[in-house]
């Protein structure tokens, strides 16, 4: 997906590299559709990307909704993307476009069938409505891989174009 979708792998491995997703919760679970999280206030409405506010979408016709694991960008609409992320547990084809996938779980399906099944607190109140009611914790996060950092590829601004640093 980094050559699908770059700048949002990029800011999303930069968060990942720089501890910002460390002790954040998923704030939003909505059985049958997905998991978010992401955000580090824990209320579904802060964070930043690494350039400070937003930056735009990245659709791709190979990056779609299409199963269960796919990750996405969460967003307030049209190029609003920041910090806050998706997981889909089913697909949602009505998401593409819409939405920018950036990657897919390749394991740790039984902890996301787990996290599916966490009870929310409910009710009418939007902010509480899909809020599980015990958060699960990312501890930290571990990256396997960057193929833009290995390729010394940057993007030092939220539009301009990538940088080869060495």
């Amino acid at each position: 997906f980094c050559d699908t979708a770059p700048r949002t792998s990029f800011n999303f491995l930069a968060v990942c590299a720089s501890g910002g997703y460390d002790h954040t919760t998923f704030h939003r679970n909505m059985r049958g559709f997905m998991l978010q999280g992401g955000d580090p206030t824990g209320t579904g409405k802060g964070g930043e990307s690494i350039w400070g506010g937003t930056f735009d979408d990245e659709f791709h016709p190979n990056n779609v909704h299409d199963k269960r694991g796919m990750l996405s960008m969460a967003n307030k609409g049209p190029n609003t993307n920041r910090c806050q992320f998706f997981v889909t547990y089913e697909r949602q084809p009505h998401l593409n476009n819409v939405y920018t996938v950036f990657g897919r779980m390749l394991e740790g399906w039984d902890v996301l069938d787990a996290m599916e099944r966490q009870p929310v607190v409910g009710g009418t109140k939007k902010s509480l409505a899909h809020r599980p009611v015990d958060p699960p914790v990312i501890k930290w996060v571990t990256i396997h891989a960057n193929p833009l950092a290995d390729e010394g590829i940057v993007y030092p601004d939220p539009s301009g174009p990538s940088e080869k640093v060495q």
